[in-house]
């Protein structure tokens, strides 16, 4: 391949992922399953956009991503925090992933007449959850601080640490099919305990000295090569002794959790771990026969109907077992149905080994890819069974606003409307809350403070608010659009009430003014000028001083700012 043809490959490469990445993201499916589909669309089986034939070298090249996927991992699972939360690991999230795999297993074989090891090595994969996507949508929808995102937290860890023994597993279950001569059984122990020795003293000794001279030089690229250098020589040693590449640089990256460098280690790191992640994931799609597809289609839909319902009902019933009330059980257990960006790796290695090949890798790759897909679909199902069902542990409704007269009206229970309402209570203030989304409304109870569910646009959810009596309402969502609407309706359905908001620049807030919204916050300018009023004292500008200079800022409707900024 001349340079020429070599460019516009790239460019393809780049273009498609690009687009795919953009649009599953858009989507809230996350980039990893825009890369696959880019993967897909590059070829060869579909046919692609480019005749790309290597797949198996770019296989290889991007294990390293892999690499320093689960060395980034490790360094966030230091010794002590694993051994703090070892019952809910090894009770909620170590059973979870036994009992799934067992019952996985059994139907895999039975369905597709695996062989023991194969049939446990793709139930081990299917019994693990997607981390990326769920932690994702746990942190755009604010449920992690929930009980059922703990019980969620709790599960991802565990199988974060499964990692270790799983990866382990694939090269003993290879030489257990192998036909050819092994070593004997106590060279073998032997081997992996100088190999398991050498990355223990590698990173608890060396390593860090060596880590700790180049940070005393303020040699960063020092430092990052002694970094990279350990980390491929772990996953090398690892691999001689008969262990898993990952397995090596897992172990390292455990050991470095307890460095005062590790987060100088997470930057160098992640730029090159998103880089070969995102290719190990194309090279993942370019690997899918989407031809092979339309023979097998009945499989796969079957496949990931049964994996998404054992799921589901093993992590119900040992939630409800861990005395998970039934709302948050059914909210976890659907939530965390798929499987996850890990098992596309362990079938990697699995299929590197010989333990999985041809159909039988085709099909795991889109029962993952499928699941994950569906698990926005599957968290909303969840969610509105468990609103439904709940009846045990339910917190007592608010009552409407009724007979309050003169109240507050906080539109929004997020983190911003939360505090608001803390405040309101904390000065005996009557308020009632509102917000459309039922897992805040039920945070917001469960930490004893008066929220409706309802659409502040509906007036029934007015009536029962009793906006016509109310003396303010304060507008804590952040969409601009949406704001908006809400400001200048309640504007001209009720005038005389005060209406609060914060927006994000002065602009949008003189728009609001326009629009007859008294009151618009720019959230930046306060913060701003708290900041800076610290950041003059630092350079011994006095407090007298720095008090009249933000007063001077905020006089006239920040109208020096303005000035500035306009």
């Amino acid at each position: 391949m001349d340079l020429h043809d070599l460019l516009f490959v790239i460019l393809i490469f780049l273009a498609a992922t690009a687009v795919c990445v953009t649009i599953f993201n858009r989507l809230g499916l996350g980039s990893i399953v825009g890369f696959i589909v880019a993967g897909i669309l590059i070829g060869p089986h579909t046919p692609g956009l480019v005749a790309a034939t290597r797949v198996d070298q770019l296989h290889h090249v991007s294990e390293l991503g892999i690499v320093l996927f689960m060395f980034i991992i490790a360094l966030e699972l230091p010794p002590r925090h694993l051994w703090q939360m070892r019952k809910q690991l090894l009770g909620l999230g170590g059973s979870q992933i036994v009992l799934s795999t067992v019952c996985l297993s059994p139907i895999l074989a039975y369905l597709f007449s695996l062989k023991f090891e194969t049939a446990l090595i793709v139930g081990l994969g299917l019994a693990l959850s997607s981390t990326a996507v769920i932690m994702t949508i746990l942190t755009e929808t604010g449920q992690l601080s929930t009980r059922h995102g703990r019980n969620i937290f709790a599960i991802l860890m565990a199988q974060d640490v499964a990692i270790i023994p799983i990866m382990a597993l694939i090269p003993l279950l290879a030489s257990a099919q192998s036909e050819g001569p092994e070593l004997p059984l106590v060279l073998k122990i032997l081997t992996v305990l100088v190999a398991l020795l050498g990355i223990f003293v590698l990173g608890r000794h060396v390593l860090p000295k060596l880590l700790g001279w180049a940070a005393r030089k303020r040699s960063k690229e020092a430092f990052g090569i002694l970094l990279f250098l350990s980390v491929l020589g772990a996953a090398w040693v690892a691999d001689l002794a008969g262990l898993s590449l990952t397995l090596g640089a897992f172990i390292l990256g455990m050991l470095l959790s307890m460095s005062d460098y590790r987060y100088l280690i997470e930057e160098i790191v992640e730029p090159f771990k998103f880089i070969l992640m995102g290719l190990f994931f194309i090279a993942v799609g370019m690997s899918i026969d989407v031809q092979a597809l339309f023979k097998i289609w009945k499989q796969v839909l079957l496949l990931v109907a049964v994996v998404m319902a054992i799921k589901a009902i093993v992590l119900v019933g040992l939630c409800r077992i861990t005395a998970s009330d039934l709302a948050t059980s059914i909210r976890t257990g659907f939530m965390l149905s798929q499987a996850g960006e890990f098992a596309f790796i362990l079938y990697s290695a699995a299929a590197s080994a010989g333990l999985i090949q041809g159909t039988g890798l085709t099909i795991g790759y889109l029962v993952i890819s499928i699941t994950m897909i569906l698990t926005p679909v599957m968290q909303k199902l969840g969610e509105r069974l468990a609103f439904r069902l709940d009846r045990a542990d339910s917190v007592e409704p608010t009552r409407p606003a009724g007979e309050m007269n003169d109240h507050l009206v906080i539109v929004g229970a997020g983190e911003v409307g939360r505090i608001a309402s803390l405040m309101a209570e904390r000065t005996e203030i009557a308020y009632i809350a509102i917000d459309n989304r039922v897992d805040v409304v039920r945070a917001a109870k469960q930490n004893g403070l008066k929220v409706l569910f309802g659409d502040i646009s509906m007036e029934a959810v007015q009536r029962a608010a009793n906006l016509g009596r109310a003396r303010a309402v304060f507008l804590s969502t952040t969409n601009k659009k949406t704001l908006r609407s809400i400001a200048t309706t309640l504007r001209q359905m009720y005038p005389g009430l005060s209406i609060y908001t914060q927006v994000s620049t002065l602009k949008d807030a003189a728009d609001l003014h326009e629009n007859g919204i008294r009151s618009a916050g720019a959230i930046y300018v306060e913060s701003t000028l708290a900041l800076g009023k610290e950041i003059i004292a630092e350079f011994g500008v006095p407090e007298e001083e720095a008090d009249t200079l933000v007063k001077e800022m905020q006089a006239g409707d920040y109208a020096l700012i303005r000035q500035a900024v306009t």
